[in-house]
């Protein structure tokens, strides 16, 4: 866990680490002077800003020599002699030190890797970014995050400047004398769709061709080499060490190959939440053949599959779901917490078990003009007391575009009791835990802990809360839902008429979910959803007997593309849309 300096016992030595070189000098002889030509310890700092001496008592004292100098302990802004030991952060005009006293923090010290910085969230010492020290300002304000809470040190080591602390004085300066400069006006943080982790397209990795690079000292012998670009062939491809053109990129951080395109084209993260079983990989397979049609037919947008090796198992799943022959043949596996739909990436040195990025492009008029990225999300990666430091896998909501929240009317008590006698099995199935309010509850604190954002505060993204099942429960709502396209047109009167009714509906049978919900986003609106549009069958003979598969014949998706479109429209220009 990460540090700030703590008070114990005094030790003999003093130790200063420059945070910029790495340097390490050390003293016994007392007092010490820091600054100018004539001082102890050389920092080449010209004048002389801070005395450390010894009391009666064997305590250690920091006497600031001159007050202009503004010169920060732990991040506050010392005036007058204070008392310290172990280890304290000191901060003076552009430059950050440690000033160390405890022999074992020195060790630790000594092995401290001052080219990489860590980025971390105080409170939990939970890591977001590791950034070379030039670019942890806009690693930090690249996520629209404010600072508050977020502290960051070398790697290797466990104690942590405050970024609100380092930055204050700085922030309010308009000259070029902040102590860690913005990225040049041509760069541009990406956020990695593997492991959510930013970095600069500058420093997106190649991935070499040529058989004999086949070996990266990190993701191992069967992977191709990864490395920085520094030739190029005529038509701007990157050339690998060998001499082969590389245009396959990768991220900085996990090292994995990235989608094609990705870093030429805008791109926007949707991310589907729901509980285990609620029905996501269906609801998935069928939005991308609706959202595929609807687009196309109402917009003129084309989706097309950018990443055909990445999204082969989705697209295996949407073929089986809609070329099935026998309702057995229309089964889809439940996505596991480690399955197919996942797979193993070191993030921050050490393997994790992370979503596989399904990524499509969108082309208006010939032109593409961004990507969509969905995750099938085991529902278990949203429920209280999983580790998403070891299991980061749901940690893609906060940097979500759009937020979809799948509730499962079959899992539900309440739901079932109003619905009364109907012949769908889902809805008889014994032993099934409701945990659906728990895990959006669970998924606004992760949200909020993510981005470092006060429980009292709400989110601005788009969040839809997917009513499933949609076709066994419509005739229960007291008044018809409009239908929300109208002349090629997303009219959003008519999404806003229906969220309301579906809103207060949902209040009346489970207001612990509306309630949750309106807690998270200001950006909120409820749909009526069906991955299959009528109910499936309980096989009762062959090798699938007692599961439940969908009749082929009678799979006919409804509303399933719409919230898609909606968050779409708000994070996009390529929907137009009706406002009254």
């Amino acid at each position: 866990m990460f540090g700030f300096g703590k008070n114990k016992k005094s030790h003999t030595n003093v130790a200063i680490v420059d945070c910029q070189t790495g340097v390490i000098q050390e003293s016994k002889k007392f007092p010490i002077t820091l600054g100018g030509d004539d001082s102890t310890i050389k920092t080449n700092i010209p004048t002389p800003f801070l005395e450390i001496s010894k009391n009666k008592n064997g305590e250690f004292e920091l006497t600031p020599l001159n007050p202009e100098d503004n010169v920060k302990i732990n991040g506050v802004r010392i005036s007058a002699p204070i008392k310290f030991s172990d280890a304290v952060t000191m901060q003076i005009g552009e430059r950050l030190f440690y000033i160390i006293t405890d022999p074992q923090v020195l060790e630790r010290a000594r092995n401290m890797d001052t080219s990489k910085w860590l980025v971390f969230y105080s409170e939990t010492g939970r890591i977001e970014d590791e950034v070379p020290f030039e670019r942890l300002k806009q690693s930090v304000l690249g996520r629209g995050l404010n600072g508050a809470g977020i502290a960051f040190c070398p790697k290797n080591f466990d104690i942590g400047f405050m970024f609100s602390a380092v930055f204050s004085d700085a922030d309010k300066n308009d000259e070029a004398s902040s102590i860690i400069p913005l990225l040049s006006e041509n760069a541009e943080a990406v956020t990695c769709p593997l492991c959510w982790l930013k970095f600069d397209i500058g420093d997106a990795m190649s991935i070499a061709v040529h058989e004999t690079l086949r070996s990266d000292p990190i993701l191992g012998p069967t992977e191709m080499l990864r490395f920085l670009p520094t030739s190029f062939n005529e038509d701007g491809v990157p050339i690998d060490p060998a001499g082969m053109p590389a245009p396959d990129v990768a991220c900085p951080h996990c090292r994995k190959k990235l989608p094609p395109n990705y870093l030429e084209i805008d791109r926007k993260i949707f991310s589907i939440v729901g509980a285990p079983s609620a029905g996501k990989s269906y609801y998935l397979s069928a939005l991308i053949r609706q959202l595929q049609n609807t687009l196309y037919k109402d917009f003129d947008i084309v989706l097309k599959d950018l990443d055909p090796t990445g999204n082969m198992l989705l697209t295996q799943m949407k073929n089986s779901l809609f070329s099935a022959k026998r309702p057995e043949d229309a089964i889809l596996a439940k996505t596991a917490l480690e399955g197919l739909m996942y797979e193993r990436y070191p993030r921050f040195g050490k393997m994790v078990a992370l979503p596989k990025p399904l990524t499509y492009s969108l082309t208006k008029n010939e032109e593409l003009k961004t990507s969509l990225i969905f995750y099938d999300n085991a529902g278990e990666h949203f429920e209280p007391g999983l580790d998403i430091e070891e299991s980061p896998g749901a940690m893609h909501v906060a940097s979500s575009a759009g937020i979809f929240f799948l509730i499962d009317p079959a899992a539900n008590r309440n739901f079932k009791k109003a619905i009364g006698e109907h012949p769908d099995p889902q809805l008889n199935i014994v032993g099934r835990l409701d945990q659906q309010d728990t895990i959006l509850s669970e998924m606004e604190i992760r949200i909020k802990r993510i981005l470092a954002i006060e429980p009292s505060k709400k989110i601005d993204t788009p969040l839809a809360i997917l009513i499933g099942k949609c076709d066994i429960w419509q005739n229960l709502l007291p008044e018809k839902l409009k239908n929300p396209i109208v002349d090629k047109k997303l009219d959003l009167n008519a999404i806003d008429y229906n969220s309301a009714i579906l809103q207060k509906f949902l209040a009346e049978i489970d207001p612990s979910i509306v309630a949750s919900a309106l807690s998270i986003s200001t950006n909120l609106r409820f749909f009526a959803v069906s991955a299959l549009g009528h109910s499936p069958q309980m096989l009762t003979e062959g090798h699938c007997a007692g599961k439940i598969a969908p009749i082929p014949e009678k799979i006919n998706p409804m509303e399933v593309e719409i919230p898609v479109i909606w968050a779409l429209s708000h994070c996009s220009d390529l929907i137009p849309t009706i406002k009254s």
